[in-house]
């Protein structure tokens, strides 16, 4: 999901203020705009576009069952419909220069049974039903009226660059993606031996039997693994921060390949490999300052692995 990689704490308020911030990415060209709930009200909705389309959010109060998360959303749902449709709402909906309603969007993070599809359409139905029989009491609202379920999956790039953008200290979280076993057969015998052979030149040509030989070879193997599910995890979902880290990943990368190979002293491989661990720590943090602390430690770990892997790290023996 693509929430997975957020850190911080998601609320009711947390989740309204991010669900605001894609809107005004999504819809800018719309003028969204947005409703404070004070001075009068919000009218029963966050914000509204001059397109016709209006949202309403909601987040769950604490974890919930399927059938818990179902009915609470069925019943927000039904007081908020039943809220559009109230004279006082109509005025403030007026006051407010909302435009002719079209969409109504009900933004929630994330939805696991079909019934609340159902529930969405028999109350569209209502609304419809109430036009046709008294429309100028409903001339606020379209004949081709429609309610549609939003949920996080949707907002993908507006909630990457909501993130990416945010000066808040919500950010995005790598290291809780753990790796619960390595599965030694999604690294093959190439890549393995790749970064066997390195690590070994790096600890002075070590006894491969060694213990801590052992750990950091698991460790780097492991890395190698989770880093690919990671990237492959931004490329999809948060895909200007996929951009960002692969981007410098590159860059730097060439870098390690040219300061490696022209060391020809192997007593200075722990210090060189050191050194670029060091650099290239600091570069993350510099350029990916969206990223929790935890979370740069996990990439650069997973970065320096694939540089083990692929042979951009070269160190003599």
């Amino acid at each position: 999901m693509i929430l997975d990689f957020y850190e911080g704490k998601l609320d009711g308020d947390t989740w309204e203020d991010l669900c605001q911030s894609c809107y005004r990415i999504k819809y800018q060209e719309q003028h969204y705009t947005e409703i404070p709930a004070t001075q009068g009200g919000d009218a029963g909705i966050e914000g509204f576009t001059r397109t016709g389309i209006v949202n309403q959010c909601y987040y769950p109060e604490r974890e919930y069952s399927d059938d818990e998360i179902y009915n609470h959303q069925r019943d927000k749902m039904t007081a908020d419909i039943g809220k559009l449709l109230k004279d006082k709402y109509k005025k403030r909906l007026n006051q407010l220069g909302v435009p002719l309603i079209h969409e109504w969007h009900f933004v929630i993070p994330f939805y696991k049974d079909s019934r609340i599809l159902q529930h969405a359409e028999t109350k569209r139905q209502e609304v419809l039903k109430c036009k046709k029989d008294n429309p100028s009491q409903y001339d606020y609202i379209a004949d081709d009226f429609i309610i549609v379920i939003k949920q996080a999956e949707d907002f993908r790039f507006e909630i990457t660059r909501s993130i990416r953008n945010s000066l808040t200290d919500a950010k995005l979280n790598l290291a809780v993606r753990e790796v619960k076993a390595v599965d030694w057969e999604k690294c093959d015998s190439e890549k393995t031996n790749n970064i066997k052979r390195k690590v070994k030149a790096v600890m002075n040509d070590i006894d491969e039997e060694d213990e801590g030989f052992k750990q950091v070879i698991a460790t780097y193997i492991e890395a190698y693994i989770k880093g690919m599910e990671i990237l492959r995890m931004l490329r999809v979902s948060y895909a200007e921060i996929y951009e960002d880290v692969y981007g410098l990943e590159q860059a730097y990368k060439k870098q390690v390949s040219l300061k490696t190979c022209m060391n020809t002293d192997k007593s200075l491989n722990i210090k060189i490999f050191n050194e670029i661990l060091e650099d290239f720590e600091k570069q993350l943090r510099e350029t990916c300052q969206y990223f929790t602390v935890a979370s740069i430690f996990e990439l650069k770990t997973d970065i320096i692995s694939m540089w083990l892997a692929d042979c951009s790290m070269q160190f003599r023996k």
